[in-house]
């Protein structure tokens, strides 16, 4: 069975039982559409043997953030850490645990999968993506070497790695949640499941 991997760390600011409920459904969307899920955190990131020079340039980037960028530092971290974890791993396909699965199977990744080493969306910052464990490798020393924030913005994974192809037809058959002011990411996670 293909498997699809998702991050998760722990972030003080965050709302526990609404990124675990996030998780569930993303758990449960891919799993109805054929994949074996996995959540990966920081213990399998730090076997990847990119993780310390990786850990090393976040907090050098960290100092002199603009304030807007400071107060989401933790989670500026998870989002390049989470390229050590699945490096460990042995590489794979990874989506954002607010990504719910409305029917792209495992036939449709492998056929990706056959055209390339690295697909990531590149309308945003990156909440799915697919790299080998050596394309994983080499975006991680990219991250390390490259900038990763631009004045008082985070830079898309894609734009640094320079990916062109953007996975846009995968895309309509994901729902990436996001906040909004009448629901939580779940809630539009629970709705959209239900479509």
């Amino acid at each position: 069975m293909k498997k699809v991997y998702a991050y998760y760390q722990s972030i003080p600011l965050s709302n526990q039982p609404e990124e675990f409920a996030c998780a569930n459904w993303w758990k449960q969307s891919w799993e109805k559409i054929g994949w074996q899920t996995s959540m990966l955190n920081r213990s399998h990131a730090q076997a990847s043997s990119l993780y310390n020079k990786l850990t090393q340039k976040l907090m050098n980037t960290a100092h002199g953030l603009p304030p807007e960028l400071a107060t989401r530092f933790d989670w500026i971290i998870a989002r390049y850490i989470r390229w050590c974890a699945l490096h460990a791993a042995g590489g794979g396909w990874m989506s954002d645990y607010d990504v719910l699965n409305k029917g792209f199977n495992p036939e449709i990744a492998e056929e990706h999968e056959r055209n390339g080493t690295l697909h990531i969306n590149n309308d945003d910052l990156a909440y799915v993506f697919y790299a080998t464990q050596e394309h994983c490798a080499n975006a991680i020393k990219k991250f390390i070497q490259d900038p990763i924030i631009e004045g008082n913005k985070v830079l898309h994974e894609a734009h640094i790695l320079g990916s062109k192809e953007g996975l846009y037809s995968i895309l309509p058959l994901l729902h990436h949640a996001k906040t909004s002011d009448a629901l939580p990411r779940s809630g539009i996670m629970k709705n959209a499941s239900e479509e």
